[in-house]
């Protein structure tokens, strides 16, 4: 019977001291006394369990939204690691590691293959053929003649030569040299079969009037090229990766401080604290707890 009585001792003591603020103890004086007596036959005793799982419970401190959501953007896992989070910090933590790593070693390898396949391109591909080819076999009675070279040309004419080259031939490879180089190593090698083929060293002339050229060399150069943007472009996916992970890391650690202050708002004014009371002759445990106003 008596766990009974204790239990509902407990409840009707502890509604009590919510009501009136104050514990039902007839015999405050011998507090002391039967608190101890009581507390050195229980051990741990209720008190210490209570105030040690209350020490571990932050009541009433608010967390900064605006905090934690800066510091995961900028480093993701900051603001979980600010809201007491280990679990979600090494989480956003290793993916903002991972996606760099893979930008970093994509990127390396990707500007390691356009070194090789521009070597590659200025060893076996060759400008000044390409220009005494259009100039000789497209220009030569026409007054642009001489004109398409890198000495003496002139882009307001691109329009007006380009009337006299075959149809296929749409790219102004020289343009592209002086002002666009990315973009005259994919030309050389993407249209070599129908405009460039001539300046690569293998190349082979074909006979119908389309220029259709093979060439070898060009499909290498051109497996190299793909290769390095294919590197590249991996490269990209870590970055969009690290972005991504830190606008996930910077809303979710917000939304750990916005869990955590509504919990410290719940609670905010209030307190506990446990004690032992002679409640008619028998030591009687108590919990206080007590509201701000």
């Amino acid at each position: 019977m008596k766990p009974a009585i204790y239990f509902a001792s407990l409840i009707i003591l502890l509604l009590g001291q919510i009501a009136w603020g104050q514990g039902l103890s007839p015999n405050a004086p011998e507090l002391g006394k039967i608190e101890a007596e009581f507390l050195s036959q229980n051990s741990p005793s209720l008190k210490q369990r209570v105030e040690t799982s209350l020490a571990d419970q932050p009541l009433g401190e608010r967390k900064s939204i605006q905090k934690a959501f800066l510091l995961s953007a900028i480093l993701p896992g900051a603001g979980e690691y600010y809201m007491g989070s280990k679990a979600r910090m090494l989480l956003f933590g290793g993916i903002e590691v991972l996606s760099w790593t893979g930008y970093l070693t994509y990127h390396h390898k990707g500007k390691v293959k356009e070194v090789e396949f521009r070597d590659f391109a200025n060893e076996h591909w060759s400008l000044s053929d390409y220009l005494k080819f259009v100039n000789d076999e497209f220009l030569i009675d026409t007054r642009y003649y001489g004109h398409y070279t890198l000495e003496n040309y002139n882009p307001e004419e691109w329009d007006s030569i380009q009337t006299y080259l075959p149809a296929s031939f749409i790219h102004d490879v020289i343009d592209a040299w002086k002002h666009d180089k990315q973009q005259y190593y994919e030309m050389i090698g993407k249209y070599y079969d129908y405009q460039f083929g001539v300046g690569w060293d293998d190349n082979i002339q074909p006979s119908d009037t389309l220029y259709f050229w093979k060439s070898n060399e060009a499909e290498d150069y051109e497996d190299k090229r793909d290769l390095s943007n294919k590197f590249l472009k991996r490269a990209k996916w870590g970055i969009g990766a690290a972005l991504v992970n830190r606008v996930l890391s910077a809303f979710d650690a917000a939304l750990l401080a916005k869990s955590h202050n509504k919990r410290a708002d719940r609670f905010s004014g209030f307190s506990l604290r446990a004690t032992v009371i002679d409640y008619y002759g028998e030591p009687t445990p108590q919990i206080i707890l007590t509201k701000r106003f």
